[in-house]
C-alpha cells in the first residue's frame, strides 16, 4: 500500500471488493492507500489497514451512540466519534485534535471532516449502484482531499472513517437494509 503523502492526486475512490461483500479499498492513480473490511456481515466492527498501520472502527450504542477508533490490538481509544441529532458530529482525537463532520446536502450521500478553521480536510460523495434492478448499495465513492496530507495517518483515517459514517447511515436509511442494521447496532 501507498501512503496519501506519496499521492500525487488529491482524488482518491473507495471501491467495492469484488470477492467480499463489505470490504472496501481505496485507490488513486499511483494505487492502492487503504482497506476497509468488515469481517462479520452481523456487526459494526471494520479493519482498517494504511501503509502507517491497522486499526478498528465500531459503532457502539443505540440512544447515545458513538463510533470508536482503535489501534489494532489496543484497547485504549485513538478517537471518538460523537454523532449528534442536529449534525454536529466531532470526531476528537486523544491528542485533542478535534474535526467537525458535515453532512453534504446535494443528490447523493456524502461528507466532509472539516478542520478546526472549518476547512475542509477530506470530503467523500457516495456513489450508488446505478443498475435499474439491484439494490441501491454504495458501491463506490469519490474522496477529494481538501488539503495536502501532513500527519501520515490521520488523513487515512478521516477518509476511512467518513466513508464508515456514510456505509452506516446509508445501511440504516435504505430499507432493505435498515432490520439488519438495527441487528448490528
Amino acid at each position: 500500500m501507498k501512503s496519501l503523502t506519496e499521492m500525487k492526486s488529491a482524488l482518491l475512490e473507495w471501491r467495492r471488493q469484488e470477492d467480499l461483500p463489505m470490504a472496501y479499498k481505496l485507490t488513486g492513480e499511483d494505487g492502492v492507500v487503504a482497506s476497509l473490511v468488515f469481517p462479520d456481515s452481523t456487526d459494526t466492527l471494520a479493519l482498517l489497514e494504511t501503509a502507517e498501520g491497522s486499526w478498528t472502527i465500531k459503532h457502539l450504542g443505540l440512544l447515545n451512540p458513538i463510533i470508536t477508533l482503535r489501534e489494532a490490538g489496543k484497547k485504549t481509544n485513538l478517537a471518538v466519534f460523537h454523532p449528534h441529532a442536529l449534525r454536529h458530529d466531532k470526531l476528537e482525537f486523544g491528542d485533542g485534535a478535534v474535526f467537525d463532520w458535515i453532512t453534504l446536502h446535494d443528490h447523493k450521500p456524502g461528507g466532509a471532516f472539516l478542520d478546526f478553521q472549518g476547512k475542509p480536510m477530506v470530503r467523500i460523495h457516495g456513489l450508488p449502484v446505478m443498475e435499474p434492478a439491484a439494490v441501491a448499495d454504495l458501491e463506490s465513492g469519490l474522496v477529494e482531499l481538501g488539503q495536502p496530507p501532513v500527519a501520515r495517518w490521520r488523513h487515512a483515517i478521516l477518509t476511512a472513517l467518513g466513508w464508515y459514517i456514510l456505509l452506516l447511515d446509508h445501511f440504516k436509511e435504505n430499507p432493505v437494509h435498515a432490520a439488519e442494521m438495527s441487528m448490528r447496532m
